[in-house]
């Protein structure tokens, strides 16, 4: 099975974060491969774009635009369904969400992203090289997120990928 196949199955499928406490998965995934839900060891892919081949890596982001038109062009190659939603909006069984967090530098370029992901009622964030933490107060937590600037809230859908 391919790389994208074994990620496709992965996003679709209940999440196996204790598998990040393999060292390979641990230090070769993400924010993003957590937002996804996806353990797969590859850093190179998890990089808003990279799945959906529209954003060459070593291209910077212009906008947050530009970051939030990519990682839906990323799920609809993952067969996920995103839409905007909020805080307050209930979860079905096969749904999660991800908050999305840019860092602007000062000059006003793009310097990164984040995401925290909520399942059920719990939100968790994962960053290369550590284990998933959780995050405790999300409304506390996120005006403690400086220099981070909190972009907005997506409700992912999955299916059943057989």
């Amino acid at each position: 099975m391919d790389k994208m196949a074994q990620i496709m199955k992965q996003v679709h499928a209940i999440p196996s974060f204790e598998k990040y406490e393999e060292t390979n998965v641990r230090n070769n995934t993400n924010c993003y491969s957590h937002a996804l839900g996806a353990t797969f060891p590859g850093l190179s892919l998890y990089r808003i774009g990279a799945i959906s081949k529209k954003k060459p890596i070593d291209e910077k982001y212009t906008s947050i635009e530009e970051i939030k038109h990519l990682l839906f062009l990323d799920c609809q190659a993952l067969q996920l369904g995103i839409k905007e939603s909020s805080l307050e909006e209930p979860l079905t069984e096969k749904e999660h969400k991800i908050a999305l967090f840019v860092k602007i530098w000062a000059n006003g370029e793009i310097g990164d992203y984040h995401f925290w992901r909520l399942d059920g009622t719990k939100w968790t964030e994962k960053w290369k090289g550590r284990r998933m933490q959780e995050i405790q107060d999300f409304q506390r937590d996120k005006l403690d997120y400086f220099p981070w600037n909190f972009v907005g809230i997506y409700r992912i859908s999955k299916k059943e990928i057989q």
